[in-house]
């Protein structure tokens, strides 16, 4: 029997699934079966179990498997009751869809193989920075989720999953003194005190950078997701989504002690959106809190070293863009 797997969404939904794929392989390993991704199909890359398996929907020939497969799996995270109920993990969820288990005690780590060219790009870049900017250590900063705009007053995130204005500004002000920022996003978003490089890396090679780096500052997006796939050190800001679902154990989680109210993506977009409503006080960091949070943030990176705060001059917040 042939079986293809047809995954879609972003990239860290991708890379989330490669722990079940993995498991899926060890339970069906004599049979025939493929991995159907659309855009991400370099994910794979580098695992022997699952890269010969995966093909592009887009390249040629690849609809001849779909004509001779038995049987396809779509699996959806976001159609799983326990999931919104913030009861388990994408890599949970994906478990529970590709290998039918809620037994997730032999689900295998999450896990990228990155390239020797690869690597070397990554060293590359972080050298540039250094030499710009001066500092011993590297910092890469993913502020924006892919649902983040431009808009007349700034950039502004629907899905509250992006950092918002005060806090990123702080950061960046902050961090640039004592560290190399690497900034992950839209050329036309970034702040001329983080090195942009240039022409912007693939997105195998921005994991290679992410885990060359001293450290990663992100929000749900999916650098975060690269930085628990090759076991480096975060802090990720989360607002609009839930911790259990989209983030970490072992991660700096910034987030407000405020209620949280599910979002009901793929299934409803009237209750995704009254559920960012109600979320939004969840994105609304008070000065405090910003300087809480960058203190454990230079925890993170040197331990117990003194930290010193600086107190920006008072201003008013309207709403909730993000530059």
């Amino acid at each position: 029997m042939t079986t293809i797997i047809s995954l879609d969404g972003g990239l860290g939904r991708i890379i989330t699934a490669i722990p079940a794929l993995l498991k899926y392989h060890k339970n069906h390993s004599d049979e025939e079966w493929y991995i159907m991704i659309p855009g991400w199909d370099f994910v794979t890359w580098g695992f022997p179990e699952l890269q010969e398996r995966t093909f592009n929907p887009d390249a040629r020939g690849s609809f001849d498997l779909f004509w001779k497969a038995d049987k396809v799996i779509n699996p959806e995270p976001y159609r799983l009751p326990a999931y919104y109920r913030n009861e388990i993990s994408l890599r949970e969820a994906f478990d529970v869809c590709i290998n039918n288990s809620t037994d997730h005690s032999d689900l295998p780590p999450m896990q990228l193989k990155l390239s020797i060219p690869e690597k070397r790009v990554a060293s590359e870049i972080i050298e540039q920075a250094k030499s710009q900017h001066k500092k011993s250590k590297t910092i890469v900063l993913q502020p924006y989720g892919s649902t983040a705009t431009p808009h007349p007053s700034g950039i502004f995130d629907d899905s509250l999953r992006s950092i918002q204005k005060p806090m990123l500004d702080y950061f960046i002000n902050e961090l640039s003194k004592d560290y190399n920022l690497i900034f992950m996003g839209a050329k036309e978003f970034h702040n001329i005190k983080t090195y942009k490089p240039d022409p912007d890396p693939n997105l195998r090679e921005w994991s290679a950078i992410i885990g060359a780096a001293d450290y990663f500052i992100g929000c749900d997006s999916c650098g975060q997701h690269i930085c628990k796939a090759l076991n480096k050190r975060a802090s990720v800001v989360i607002a609009g989504t839930h911790r259990v679902n989209v983030t970490y154990d072992g991660f700096h989680i910034i987030e407000r002690d405020v209620p949280f109210y599910p979002d009901a993506m793929r299934i409803s977009g009237f209750q995704s959106h009254m559920s960012s409503r109600l979320n939004e006080p969840r994105i609304e960091f008070t000065q405090e809190e910003i300087e809480t949070a960058y203190s454990e943030i230079i925890r993170n990176i040197e331990g117990n070293k003194k930290i010193e705060i600086s107190k920006p001059e008072p201003k008013e917040i309207k709403g909730v863009f993000y530059q």
